[in-house]
């Protein structure tokens, strides 16, 4: 849903964050905003992103600037040296939306590594709270059981004769589910079949 209030956005990324940049570059031109790409043909690095959208908001030719890294953090603490600039490094679409209600931010900075964002939000300390040892041995028994029925699971898969495609495609899969076991756990698990 476009906000009528803003008509003209620049938008950034590094190489880190060059894709993502892309997809909501092209997303903003979809819902008709005006945006302005600092490095539409290669990624510039995040300094040199920063700087360009920061100084493009802090003139007022813009309403808004979004600045993309790998983590985000670059970019967030060079557009926030600049004076009227007021980035918000935000990992959801609540951060996003408080920056705006709450501060008033003018420059929404994100991060392409989503996989440890993701890991980042869904983890919480667990050393300070009493018995955090037998709980983190409950968690890894209860994870390690998991992956060990699974590997059964498509052991079973592979046992079988290997005649359709979805069968050798199962039968793939259950050697790298085992790789990964070996990689991961130090342990190998065998198959008959």
């Amino acid at each position: 849903m476009k906000n009528e209030k803003v008509k003209k956005v620049i938008i950034g990324g590094d190489p880190g964050g060059f894709e993502l940049k892309n997809a909501v570059r092209d997303h903003l031109i979809e819902e008709g905003y005006d945006v302005t790409d600092v490095d539409p043909q290669s990624p510039d690095l995040f300094q040199d992103v920063a700087v360009k959208v920061a100084q493009g908001v802090q003139s007022g030719t813009y309403d808004r600037g979004i600045a993309i890294c790998g983590t985000g953090m670059g970019v967030s603490i060079i557009c926030n040296k600049h004076r009227g600039v007021y980035a918000a490094l935000c990992e959801s679409v609540y951060q996003a939306r408080r920056a705006k209600q709450v501060n008033n931010t003018n420059v929404l900075c994100m991060g392409a590594a989503s996989w440890l964002m993701r890991g980042w939000r869904r983890n919480t300390c667990r050393g300070l709270r009493p018995g955090w040892r037998r709980s983190w041995k409950k968690s890894l028994t209860s994870l390690w059981n998991l992956k060990k029925q699974c590997i059964d699971k498509f052991t079973d898969m592979r046992s079988r004769s290997c005649g359709t495609e979805e069968q050798k495609l199962n039968q793939s899969f259950v050697i790298h589910i085992q790789q990964k076991w070996k990689l991961k756990f130090g342990k190998n698990v065998e198959c008959d079949g």
